[in-house]
């Protein structure tokens, strides 16, 4: 067996089927024989290929004017960051707000320069804050003074600040004289006032004792119980008897009038706790009944 001289088959391997063309074409390949296409295969392979050269031109195409797109996007794109970054420069709100800004530190500058002098002196001292104004050649010494001064600055803070609550009354003296007379009056009336409600404290306390005492000594000063009122209760003051006929009147009458004489003698200092008393008493016993005849 001859082998050909051409070697375009080299290294293709058409679709084996076993027993059939393609397995026969495809040992002839192996053993490097030429074998030409038939011509329906070549007439379709060329019609293939023209429809693929279309779509293969058509997507060029496309391919191309997107490209066109995205360069002209791009383009708008750098001149958009450009005018963004340089927005502050030409932009008129951006430039007024530079020109007042520079209106500003201009008035500062100004300022600056025309007091320059005094600002220099400031600095050159020894506190550029606000202070007393020294002398040089005093100045030792009034730190010392300073230095002693500080242990008394809390009474200094108290009377600069009376001094200057002092100073806020202008009115001559003889203004505030007559607004400092009505003083001495108001508290002597404020006087006379507590002593009167002590004095009368005083007099409701021994009126209190009195009225203690006065009860105490006209308990035993009761009449005397019979049986039959002594089986009825132990209290002191008790109702009466139930009203009978044959009772005498003129034995209540005369209870009562004694009663009354005894109280009658006390002194005129204790009046009141005795009326008090005889009004008590009167309560517990029985009206007096005035005797006809």
């Amino acid at each position: 067996m001859s082998t050909g001289s051409d070697s375009s088959w080299v290294g293709k391997k058409p679709l084996r089927r076993v027993g059939g063309m393609s397995d026969a074409l495809s040992i002839a390949s192996d053993l490097g024989f030429h074998v030409s296409a038939s011509p329906q295969e070549v007439l379709q392979t060329s019609t293939t290929t023209g429809e693929k050269s279309d779509d293969l031109v058509r997507v060029l195409r496309d391919l191309t004017a997107v490209q066109r797109k995205i360069a002209d996007l791009e383009v708008e794109l750098r001149g958009r960051k450009d005018d963004k970054n340089v927005a502050y420069l030409t932009h008129v709100t951006e430039m007024e707000k530079k020109i007042e800004t520079l209106a500003r530190i201009t008035t500062i500058l100004k300022d600056v320069i025309q007091n320059k002098d005094r600002i220099i002196a400031r600095l050159q001292q020894p506190y550029s804050l606000d202070c007393i104004p020294v002398e040089a050649e005093y100045q030792k010494q009034f730190s010392e003074l300073l230095m002693k001064a500080a242990s008394d600055y809390g009474a200094l803070s108290a009377s600069v600040a009376d001094f200057q609550w002092s100073q806020n009354f202008k009115e001559p003296p003889s203004v505030w004289a007559d607004m400092l007379r009505p003083i001495p009056v108001a508290l002597a009336s404020c006087t006379r006032f507590f002593e009167a409600m002590s004095a009368m404290r005083e007099s409701f306390a021994t009126l209190q004792k009195l009225r203690m005492g006065r009860s105490a000594n006209s308990l035993p000063s009761t009449p005397a119980r019979s049986h039959s009122q002594s089986a009825t209760g132990d209290s002191d003051c008790v109702t009466p008897p139930p009203w009978r006929n044959d009772s005498s009147f003129d034995e209540l009458a005369n209870k009562s009038t004694k009663r009354q004489e005894v109280e009658q003698q006390e002194g005129d200092g204790f009046s009141e706790a005795t009326e008090l008393d005889i009004s008590n008493h009167r309560r517990l016993s029985w009206p007096p009944v005035k005797t006809t005849g």
